[in-house]
């Protein structure tokens, strides 16, 4: 589950290194600051490349603005579907050809997808892009949907429903509980719905949402000319469709749970309304105040009792190493989710999820001193996350698609600096005045754990 959270979504810098040669007349890299350049085709196409200090390995994205919030009618599941099929049959190359081309060459291609976007992204060594781009593309964007490889994946699809952590399954339910709309939509394809899904539902959810204005496409160590070149080929019209329309979801407050047995590790969702990324001045205050909460134990060893506490959220958890908190923020187009994620054994369960409700109840508590340490924590994850070009190719082509425009890490430091304490206050206190309208879920020991409305009235 790729979600919209920084530093993930919004400041990526390349890594440093040095590319082995000079293949296909392709310029050297000149080790000076990154570079960012970006154009609009007429059809609506985004694209950018970032020119990197010196890279091993590059990366392409091609994403659409076609979650799983889009999914409608016979089409809910369908971009469960997408991802598992994502390394099938294209129009112009077998899947048996393209996934032994890659792995001959040390290339990946790989699809994550949210309630938000889709991504196909290939990450390859540079000297080899201009060959293997069009495997991208035939995944992307030219698919066959044979109804014998759709058969092949419904078992895939099966496992996987297996196969969910209890910490990524308490996220899905959560935003289920949350949203009345499209985001309540699962990122998973449901067990009576893996049968009866069609190929036809699946090149309609295609046709209908993976429009040229709602895509994007970034790189990370390709010339902008190949990048370029590439977003040509997806769609040949040069005119712009007409404007997609959108159904807008309603936060609501409510509580659901999945079982998992009596005695068994308990996780803890609550969450209130967010914002989206239409303001990233203030994603970046939500952001902030995740990181002064705590976003959990920092580990110092090898073993999960090696870990020193985040403050102010690290301290509840005492003495006992099977406890933790940390706090979330999750952002779509318009709205999002800001919460408190804890788990801990079923003997515990309902302490802590009381801890969880009236931290939440009182985040606009936070002093100037703990922004200030969660603004140094924010930046040092930013900073350590930000050597990766699928991560940094996957962000650049997130903030095309949100009108965001962050070339470097250097930009984001200065944004967040540039944030007063006290506007970053009043957005605590706003979330801390939400919480009667806290929306709970629970994966665990569920007898063990109060009801929503035990927990409002402890607030």
């Amino acid at each position: 589950m790729k979600l919209l959270t920084l530093p993930r979504a919004f400041s990526r810098r390349i890594s440093t290194g040095k590319v082995i040669d000079n293949v296909c007349g392709w310029p050297k890299p000149d080790y000076g600051p990154m570079e960012v350049q970006r154009s609009e085709l007429m059809n609506g196409i985004r694209v950018a490349a970032a020119k990197p200090m010196g890279s091993y390995m590059a990366a392409c994205t091609i994403m659409f603005q076609a979650g799983s919030r889009y999914e409608i009618d016979d089409q809910i599941g369908a971009t469960h579907f997408l991802r598992a099929i994502s390394s099938c049959t294209g129009c112009a190359y077998t899947a048996f050809a393209k996934n032994r081309h890659l792995q001959q060459n040390g290339a990946s291609l790989t699809c994550t997808s949210d309630r938000q976007s889709i991504s196909y992204t290939l990450r390859c060594p540079p000297t080899v892009y201009p060959e293997l781009k069009y495997y991208l593309l035939d995944a992307a964007t030219r698919c066959c949907f044979l109804n014998w490889e759709i058969d092949d994946r419904r078992a895939l699809i099966r496992e996987d429903l297996h196969r969910i952590p209890p910490e990524q399954r308490l996220m899905d339910i959560l935003q289920s509980v949350m949203w009345c709309g499209p985001l309540s939509n699962s990122m998973f394809c449901v067990e009576e719905r893996i049968d009866s899904m069609t190929a036809d539902a699946l090149d309609c959810f295609v046709k209908t949402n993976f429009r040229t204005d709602c895509c994007s496409v970034a790189s990370v160590g390709v010339p902008f000319e190949e990048t370029l070149k590439l977003a040509e080929k997806i769609e040949a019209r040069r005119e712009r469709p007409a404007p997609r329309c959108h159904m807008l979801s309603c936060a609501r407050k409510g509580f659901e749970y999945y079982d998992l047995g009596r005695c068994s590790d308990t996780y803890i969702a609550l969450g209130v309304p967010g914002c989206g990324t239409c303001d990233i001045t203030n994603l970046l205050k939500h952001a902030i105040i995740a990181a002064a909460c705590g976003v959990g134990p920092l580990a110092m060893g090898q073993h999960s009792t090696d870990n020193t506490p985040q403050p102010p959220l690290g301290m509840m958890v005492g003495g006992d190493p099977h406890t933790f908190y940390k706090a979330f923020n999750i952002s779509y187009a318009e709205t999002g989710i800001f919460g408190i994620v804890a788990k801990s054994r079923a003997s515990v369960a309902r302490m802590v999820t009381q801890g969880a409700a009236e931290f939440l109840a009182n985040v606009g508590e936070l002093n100037f001193k703990q922004i200030d340490i969660g603004k140094k924590r924010l930046k040092v994850n930013m900073c350590l996350n930000d050597n990766n070009c699928v991560n940094s190719s996957e962000s650049l082509a997130l903030q095309l698609a949100n009108s965001v425009q962050l070339d470097n890490c250097a930009c984001t430091l200065g944004l967040i600096e540039s944030i007063s304490n006290d506007e970053i206050c009043c957005t605590a206190r706003r979330l801390s005045h939400l919480s009667p309208c806290t929306a709970v879920a629970v994966v665990g020991d569920i007898g063990e754990v109060p009801h929503d409305q035990f927990l409002v009235h402890r607030i």
